[in-house]
């Protein structure tokens, strides 16, 4: 007769565990990541809390980082009166991260390629080498960065037999960025996606630092995707693209988007499964656009567009409705007017904020005046509330933003 197997016995918490619990459930519900900081200074149990990695994962669950600054030909913090100004003065004062990358020992000359939750992602090429254009298209040496713990990893090339999938006179367009982990990856875990358009199929090659290795995914419909006809990449016919089909990247809950230029819609790639589809856009769609995070887990879409000839510029919300009879489709939600006088463009999104460049009627960035006055605004994403950001005197188009925690509530990221 076999054994009754006995259950395990239950772990019962200690009077310790229980009290370190109660703090974490308090301290979760401070907004302000300076005052959880100071918090964590005050006695050696607050600091074993708040130090603890698995309440650092819930507390920026809830708390997106703020967004600090800029990062153009220096880093531009963010100014008074903005609410981040006295967290992004601290950062820029106390010197917290080195985004000139000098920890990085190889002797090349790095490039800024993306950002994403602490890290960048930057591609090289040997001291004394010049970009070429291969270069620009085929990039093997990469390197992920965590500019505030001054770490890093360097990518393995791509493997021979996972880039033969591409013939390199076919590509169209090259980009490298980096994406979210798979959902039950550990907190240091990331993914590196490199997307070769090419013209009749779209190639990822995509690294996983959990596995350490690369693998290759390849969508040969996209040719049909792109001509809005049947199925033609199989056949080599149709009519490919002539250049590159695709614009600015956004990302909002583990799904990018592009827009597509010659059709009116965009094209998302689900990192989930490492999909491919496609979303309509509005009919009446004009402008500028981005694709942000609104609340309850849905996507938004911000677009710009100025009404002629009152010369005045409205920010537009459409939210894309995900169930019952109007799926897939923008549901407009409300209207923002811009300061007058100023025509506007999008800079990017980075901690639950898009960032808008205002620029003076009458003054042309192709040839500035002296010392212009540019103003950048930021704006919150789920409550749409608008503030000065900075003021600058050059354009920050193609910048890219940063947004962090204080370094105390940052565990390494690479």
């Amino acid at each position: 007769m076999a054994t009754p197997t006995q259950p395990t016995p239950r772990r019962l918490q200690s009077p310790a565990d229980l009290a370190d619990d109660a703090l974490g459930e308090i301290f979760l519900h401070l907004d302000s990541a300076p005052d959880l900081a100071r918090a964590s200074f005050a006695c050696a149990s607050f600091r074993r809390v708040i130090t603890d990695h698995g309440f650092l994962r819930r507390y920026h669950a809830l708390h997106p980082p703020p967004l600090l600054g800029i990062l153009a030909s220096g880093f531009i913090p963010a100014q008074p009166p903005h609410t981040s100004a006295i967290a992004a003065r601290a950062f820029a004062q106390a010197d917290a991260a080195d985004f000139s990358f000098s920890f990085l020992p190889i002797p090349h000359r790095w490039r800024r390629r993306d950002s994403r939750d602490g890290r960048f992602l930057l591609s090289g090429v040997p001291t004394g080498r010049g970009y070429r254009r291969g270069d620009l298209l085929w990039i093997t040496d990469l390197a992920v960065c965590d500019p505030v713990h001054r770490r890093y990893l360097l990518l393995p090339a791509i493997p021979a037999d996972l880039t033969a999938a591409v013939h390199q006179p076919d590509i169209v367009d090259f980009e490298t960025f980096l994406a979210p982990a798979a959902e039950d990856d550990k907190d240091t875990s990331f993914r590196v996606i490199c997307l070769a358009q090419c013209a009749i199929k779209l190639v990822l090659f995509v690294f996983s630092s959990g596995e350490g290795r690369w693998h290759a995914v390849t969508f040969d419909d996209w040719s049909a995707m792109i001509t809005g006809t049947g199925n033609t990449a199989s056949t080599g016919t149709g009519n490919p693209a002539s250049g590159s089909e695709l614009s600015q990247r956004y990302y909002a809950h583990r799904c990018f988007y592009w827009l597509m230029h010659r059709r009116n819609k965009l094209l998302l790639l689900n990192t989930s499964g490492m999909e491919f589809s496609t979303v309509e856009l509005p009919q009446d769609y004009t402008g500028e656009i981005a694709i942000v995070e609104a609340g309850k887990g849905k996507v938004g879409m911000l677009s710009l567009y100025s009404l002629i000839p009152h010369g005045m510029v409205r920010l537009s919300c459409a939210i894309l409705q995900n169930d019952g009879e109007i799926a897939n489709q923008w549901q407009p939600e409300e209207v923002l007017p811009l300061p007058e006088n100023h025509r506007y463009d999008i800079v990017g999104v980075a901690g639950g904020y898009l960032l808008l460049q205002g620029i003076p009627e009458g003054v042309s960035l192709s040839h500035p005046p002296k010392n212009p006055n540019l103003t950048c605004f930021s704006l919150e994403v789920k409550t749409l509330h608008l503030e000065l950001f900075c003021q600058t005197n050059h354009s920050i188009l193609h910048a890219e933003l940063y947004a962090g925690h204080p370094p105390s509530l940052s565990p390494p990221s690479v």
